[in-house]
């Protein structure tokens, strides 16, 4: 894989990966199967999103540049 694949897949990867840790059980969602009651807990839900943004925005600021 060349430089550009490895970027690119990471662009696209660091923010899906954080995102879904952030939404693992015991992380601030659950769901309920006997209710049919999804509940997701919004500080988590947006520490999730934006340390998906910090790593999207740390990938740029290493290779983004010329």
């Amino acid at each position: 894989m060349n430089n550009i694949a490895v970027r690119m897949a990471l662009y696209v990867l660091s923010p899906v990966l954080v995102t879904l840790a952030g939404f693992l059980t015991g992380w601030g969602v659950g769901f309920n199967a006997d209710t049919g009651i999804l509940t997701i807990h919004l500080e988590t839900a947006v520490t999730a999103i934006v340390s998906a943004l910090g790593i999207s925005g740390a990938i740029f600021a290493k290779w983004g540049v010329k």
